[in-house]
């Protein structure tokens, strides 16, 4: 199966690498955008990662954390790693 990963390209956590973040409210999701700002409206929410990788493939945005080293959440483009 496909995951989505980030590398940190800059700044402290350079070389970090990143997954999507998992947000707990509302019974839980991952979040898209169709731009890089996180205030898009066009935004979407999903509860799974095969569905958050074919946004990716049609050009979404992903909201991506590393929880173990305290990066928030960043609204970045994954790369898909088979």
């Amino acid at each position: 199966m496909s995951q989505l990963i980030y590398i940190v390209k800059r700044g402290k956590n350079t070389g970090a690498q990143l997954r999507p973040h998992w947000f707990t409210d509302a019974g839980g999701y991952f979040q898209a955008h169709k731009t890089n700002s996180r205030n898009d409206p066009e935004g979407r929410r999903v509860r799974t990662e095969s569905d958050l990788i074919e946004l990716v493939r049609l050009g979404y945005h992903v909201r991506m954390s590393n929880t173990a080293i305290g990066h928030s959440p960043s609204t970045v483009k994954p790369t898909i790693a088979v």
